[in-house]
């Protein structure tokens, strides 16, 4: 069985744009019009249905200066607001915690309860709950695969629209009954979209991670533009045409191990000697191999992919949901890695969460996620991919600020990065001078 997928495979000949402002990635006033115009405006995700799955529980997401309390009412319903108290101003809550029965602001202790409502103040314990100008101010919300998008901008188009044929085409994962353990956030010196140009394309990974050219075609990889939203379907277990045919059935085995192996119900990014790879049957390829291996795997927690077929076993279905958030989805795993703008244009925050399918009777299935701050010199346990990016990453922020570079200049390889920057242009209407070029 095949998957129910409809890809809008865009043309080849279809024109994107090729040249980027490298002053995008530098300037305060592009980063002050993307505060106004974009984050206060766009569909983003906050958290999982998972941080906030009782009543009272809430959690605080912040892109930039903005910050939007997410939580669960006593009715069962997801709301957000801006965190901001319609007093003096003050945060009303930070960080993630449960238990609410109303939401109190540590200035001047005003109330207001789950649904945002005002309901006692200096001068009266017990007001009437009801809407008015001392209210909460409130963000739209929904949700998706799990998530809680939110949308700070009232008048904002449904998330059904927004997310276009994305919940079609990834209903074959069952991405709400996934589980995350914990998430991590790494900040970074560069630029939020310098991270999401990286994550979007192949391009680099026969000069950054060359490893991967044992196991992963960079080369046929077909890119799918829609109207926001980007994907590419990249082939793993094959090796990439640059290699050769010089890629040993015995270095594929051990770099899609260590890479990958979870999938296979082995350790994430395991250092250890994976041994002698399993006899290839005649007939058969390496790849093969790997999909039985990853297929006795996902038996072993339930039937969800029995029927699937062996290109959506073992691929990686790679999507870009405007304007940051990537997905690397696999049947039984995916990942997600969220950008947030930082303090400066050189800097940003990169949130990396990994989902696992689980069996329903297991003991952790659908925890609350455990957020945890990461320094660069934390990433042992995340294998070689990782570092090799954030060394690069570093590097390509120092080099936008030099006089020299007007633009970045990109291939058709690239071509995700020229969308999304398209529809920056249509969220941000920049001045004439900051526009892409024709």
């Amino acid at each position: 069985m095949s998957a129910n997928t409809e890809s809008n495979v865009s043309p080849p000949d279809l024109k994107v744009a090729s040249r980027i402002p490298a002053s995008r990635y530098t300037s305060r006033d592009w980063e002050d019009l993307e505060t106004e115009r974009l984050w206060a405006r766009v569909w983003q995700i906050a958290c999982t249905e998972d941080c906030i799955s009782e009543p009272g529980d809430y959690w605080e997401y912040e892109i930039g200066p903005l910050s939007i309390v997410i939580l669960r009412d006593d009715e069962g319903i997801v709301r957000a607001f801006q965190n901001v108290c319609p007093h003096r101003g003050a945060a009303i809550l930070k960080g993630s915690g449960g238990g609410l029965c109303e939401v109190r602001c540590p200035y001047h202790h005003w109330r207001f309860d789950l649904k945002g409502h005002l309901c006692g103040d200096a001068q009266s314990d017990q007001l009437e709950g009801r809407p008015g100008p001392m209210s909460l101010i409130p963000v739209s919300t929904g949700t998706f695969g799990g998530f809680v998008f939110v949308n700070p901008d009232p008048d904002c188009e449904p998330l059904e629209e927004f997310l276009e044929i994305l919940p079609k085409e990834l209903a074959w994962v069952g991405m709400e009954d996934y589980s995350c353990s914990d998430f991590l956030t790494l900040p970074l010196p560069c630029n939020w979209k310098v991270v999401v140009d990286a994550f979007i394309e192949t391009y680099h990974l026969h000069a950054v991670h060359p490893q991967m050219l044992a196991i992963a075609d960079d080369v046929h990889t077909p890119i799918t533009l829609y109207d926001k939203h980007t994907m590419f379907m990249q082939p793993y277990g094959v090796p990439s045409p640059r290699r050769k045919g010089t890629v040993t059935d015995q270095e594929l085995w051990e770099e899609f191990a260590a890479n990958l192996g979870h999938r296979m119900g082995m350790t994430f990014a395991s250092t250890e000697d994976q041994g002698t790879h399993p006899p290839v049957p005649e007939g058969q390829t390496m790849r093969d191999v790997l999909v039985s291996r990853i297929r006795a795997h996902l038996a072993s927690i339930g039937p969800r992919f029995a029927d699937l077929d062996d290109h959506h076993i073992i691929d990686d279905f790679h999507y870009h949901i405007f304007p940051n958030a990537v997905f690397n989805v696999f049947a039984g795993w995916y990942g997600l890695i969220r950008m947030r703008p930082g303090a400066t244009p050189d800097e940003s925050f990169v949130d990396m969460w990994n989902f696992d399918l689980r069996a329903e009777d297991h003991p952790e299935n659908h925890p609350r996620p455990v957020k945890s701050l990461l320094g660069v010199d934390d990433l042992s346990s995340f294998g070689t991919v990782l570092p090799q990016d954030l060394d690069v990453l570093t590097r390509a922020q120092q080099g936008l600020h030099q006089p020299g570079l007007d633009f970045l200049r990109l291939t058709p390889a690239e071509a995700r990065i020229g969308r999304m920057h398209e529809i920056l242009d249509r969220y941000l209407d920049p001045p004439d001078d900051q526009r892409l070029p024709d």
